[in-house]
């Protein structure tokens, strides 16, 4: 990565940053005048007793500040100032939250807090370590094994980052208990029901809990289910590709899916607020058996595809109506005015609001999900057309106009749910997504693909000319 798009991502995120902390923006001064304001100031850095500091809000503002004080150190590191690299980033960790804090004195609906400051700068701290750690330890390691699996397993690194994501989002908001009262209530919550819910609580103590009044959302597990058809798809590929030679290949193919969900969901019986459902197991076995019979059903499409990448056309259409049909889902429409009234909220029309009303955990995975929902489809996208010779500055264009297309129609759709909120920041983030497919590719050709090439294998990595194994493309 060199300094500019490091410099550019920096100035990017201090701007973000500095908006989303002072959104809506009404500046005043109550009538009390500036005493009233610092009175109102929490002081105090409690993490026990009843008015202790919750625990998402400390890890909130530390991950906020994270990349912030990352980005300060690999900049000033790469340009030989690795001994001060650290305490800068603390003292500008330290010094933006001050003005943020400062700022908000003045914004009735923010509160200033002693501890936001601490926990922002500590975030600057800890980003500003990982950068010389892994500038210092990481960088040839990290660089070598990337360009390793890129040249010999290229899908499988999909393949990964898909499961790896999953098992992300599965755990946040990162609450994790292990004390006797919270595993007993999350087995209490836990559904062994198909297709339908009710709890262990309410089938084996007739004590119900709060989901077995409502009524079982089917559209959830048909959501589910096509997601993990990607999955069943790029494992199939990965299998033929990689593995079909090898002792361990079709145990991998069994093994993976078959111990992967369940885990998933265990997992979830530590984590506060989840519930551990025997539908998303379902769902996932489901959803990867139909990938993998879409797979063998379209053997002749990748026996003519022009390139590798290519390949990957069928799994993004798969893609792209799993996100229709997420955006659309439960398709509970109705063209009543108080319907569309309720979205029709500030907090909805202005960007990012919603998301940083509250500095939680929660409110920003939900924003980098958003972001990174439509960045698939522009990286598809941006590769096809610089493989038939398209400029990057019509590409990135055209991406993000596609991505605030799509993140249009399915916000429009959502104004007129009852159980939905249409926001203007989810159609940004399917801009802004488009516009990230762009630089991904962008900055590879530009900063890895050379060093790639400097140091050529036997194996190269999908190109734009011809499949790697013409002679076998893919069953």
């Amino acid at each position: 990565m060199n300094r500019t798009i490091v410099k550019t991502l920096l100035i990017f995120f201090t701007l973000f940053t500095v908006y989303n902390t002072l959104i809506p923006f009404n500046f005043t001064l109550g009538p009390g005048g500036l005493g009233e304001a610092l009175s109102g100031v929490s002081w105090g850095i409690k993490y026990f007793g009843k008015e202790r500091i919750s625990l998402t809000d400390v890890v909130g503002n530390v991950i906020l500040f994270m990349p912030f004080g990352f980005l300060v150190a690999l900049y000033l590191a790469m340009r030989g100032k690795q001994a001060a690299a650290l305490i800068s980033a603390v003292i500008a960790s330290f010094a933006l939250s001050l003005f943020i804090e400062c700022a908000q004195l003045f914004i009735p609906t923010r509160n200033s807090a002693v501890h936001d400051l601490f926990h922002n700068t500590l975030g600057g701290a800890i980003g500003a370590a990982a950068a010389l750690f892994y500038m210092r330890f990481l960088m040839k390691t990290v660089n070598r094994l990337f360009s390793d699996l890129y040249r010999a397993q290229p899908f499988s690194l999909l393949l990964a980052l898909l499961g790896l994501s999953q098992a992300v989002a599965a755990a946040m908001p990162l609450t994790v208990s292990i004390t006797v009262d919270h595993l007993l209530r999350s087995i209490k919550t836990t559904n062994i029901v198909p297709f339908g819910y009710q709890s262990l609580g309410k089938l084996l103590l007739d004590r119900p809990v709060a989901e077995d009044l409502k009524p079982y959302d089917f559209t959830f597990f048909i959501e589910n289910t096509l997601f993990w058809v990607i999955a069943g798809y790029l494992l199939k590929l990965c299998y033929d590709l990689y593995w079909r030679d090898k002792d361990y290949g079709k145990k991998l193919l069994i093994a993976l899916p078959l111990l992967y969900f369940p885990a998933l969901e265990a997992m979830q019986l530590i984590i506060l607020n989840r519930i551990t459902d025997i539908n998303d197991v379902l769902a996932g076995y489901i959803g990867t058996a139909i990938g993998i019979a879409v797979y063998n059903a379209t053997a002749e499409y990748r026996r003519q595809a022009r390139n590798e990448v290519q390949w990957l056309f069928i799994p993004l259409m798969c893609y792209l109506i799993y996100i229709l049909f997420s955006g659309f889902r439960p398709f509970d429409w109705s063209l009543e005015s108080r319907v569309i009234e309720m979205d029709l909220l500030p907090e909805n029309l202005i960007p990012f609001y919603a998301y940083f009303r509250v500095t939680g955990l929660s409110n920003l995975f939900d924003l980098l999900a958003s972001l990174f929902f439509f960045l698939p489809v522009g990286l598809y996208w941006a590769y096809q057309r610089m493989a038939a010779g398209h400029d990057y500055a019509g590409t990135f264009l055209r991406t993000t106009l596609a991505g605030l297309a799509v993140g249009t129609v399915i916000e429009l759709t959502q104004l007129f749910s009852f159980s939905r909120v249409a926001e203007v920041t989810d159609i940004l983030a399917y801009g802004v997504g488009g516009w990230l497919g762009t630089f991904i590719l962008y900055y590879f050709e530009k900063q890895i693909r050379p060093v790639l090439d400097a140091h050529p294998t036997s194996r190269q990595a999908p190109c734009a000319t011809a499949p790697t194994h013409p002679d076998r493309p893919p069953r």
